[in-house]
């Protein structure tokens, strides 16, 4: 039995020793971890000058609309688009251009694209194509005022919301 404790104690110390070696070494190591960098320039700012209001007045029945309304891209380098324009209500209903009637409804016509009521108008490439870097795009409005619009000034009819997307 003595024997067996005996053995049993000398392999338990042999197994620390064994395990404790690293634990005693003279030198040490030194390990280079390489340090991966992506970097991903996907944001570019978009510099681009807009209408701060696109004005229309009623003299006498007849609609009058300014004629040199124009988004700007007033960046050095990279293209723009219009990519959607939405007309909403204001304090007027936005009609159908096409088929326009209604009382205090207002309807437009942006670059050829006609309102059809609130919301966005449909619009292609044709009527908003790429502005280029430092290049303008004129935006041709017509509108249709309902006949039952009271004298006032500086009302605002509606709202046009217009997005614009960086091209690449």
């Amino acid at each position: 039995m003595k024997a067996k404790r005996l053995s049993a104690l000398i392999l338990a110390v042999m197994l620390i020793l064994s395990l404790g070696t690293t634990a005693f070494a003279a030198e040490s190591t030194t390990a280079t971890v390489p340090v991966t960098l992506t970097v991903a320039n996907e944001y570019r700012a978009v510099n681009v000058t807009v209408p701060a209001s696109l004005p229309i007045e009623v003299i006498n029945g007849v609609v009058i609309t300014a004629d040199n309304a124009k988004i700007t891209n007033n960046s050095k380098t990279g293209a723009v688009q219009v990519t959607k324009i939405s007309v909403t209500d204001g304090a007027y209903k936005v009609g159908n251009y096409e088929s326009f009637s209604g009382n205090k409804t207002i309807a437009l016509k942006i670059n050829g694209c006609p309102t059809k009521g609130s919301g966005a108008l449909t619009i292609n490439s044709n009527a908003f194509p790429v502005i280029g870097a430092g290049a303008s795009q004129a935006l041709t409005y017509f509108a249709k005022v309902s006949g039952d619009a009271p004298n006032a000034e500086n009302v605002q009819a509606a709202n046009v919301v217009i997005t614009i997307s960086i091209v690449n």
